[in-house]
């Protein structure tokens, strides 16, 4: 499953929330992966701010966006016990 989020400037550093309910109740790991898809951004993964967060069914990832005029893939696999969920979203990012 896939969202799109709201569009962000590239000098804001917002919170996304993949939200695994009916999935799993209390995630216990998450790898978090970003990918440019309509562009080149070679430092992609340093938007990623610090480690994810987790409450309840949900993980969190502050992020602080690169480029704008690209769209990032942000990937969510997260674990509980022997259960594995993918989440995705799309964050566009903008100038304001």
């Amino acid at each position: 499953m896939t969202q799109i989020l709201e569009e962000t400037d590239p000098d804001e550093n917002p919170i996304v929330e993949f939200d695994f309910t009916g999935e799993l109740t209390a995630p216990e790991s998450a790898v978090i992966s970003v990918t440019p898809i309509n562009g080149d951004d070679p430092d992609a993964a340093s938007m990623l701010v610090g480690s994810a967060q987790f409450s309840g069914a949900s993980v969190f990832q502050r992020v602080k966006p690169n480029l704008s005029g690209i769209n990032y893939k942000l990937r969510c696999k997260a674990t509980q016990g022997d259960e594995v969920r993918v989440r995705a979203a799309i964050l566009p990012v903008r100038d304001a």
